[in-house]
């Protein structure tokens, strides 16, 4: 999937909780984060850290590739 804003990694991370059946608080204890952070970020309403996402994500048992974009153009206003 790509992600190119907070509100679709928040997306991605509510689906992936939900289908693994964890409570946001769950994976908030995995990921050693508080539980208001899952609900933000799940929300898109906040900018996370690099190693907060990462951490999260190993919790969730997924992983951050980084790929080249597939259109040329950059357009900032998308983000």
């Amino acid at each position: 999937m790509t992600i190119r804003n907070n509100k679709e990694f928040g997306e991605v991370v509510r689906i992936a909780r939900q289908k693994q059946k964890l409570r946001q608080v769950d994976l908030a204890r995995k990921a050693s984060v508080r539980q208001a952070l899952i609900s933000e970020i799940e929300n898109g309403a906040i900018s996370a850290k690099l190693d907060t996402v990462i951490k999260i994500l190993a919790a969730l048992d997924m992983d951050l590739s980084i790929v080249p974009r597939k259109k040329a153009e950059f357009d900032p206003t998308e983000y």
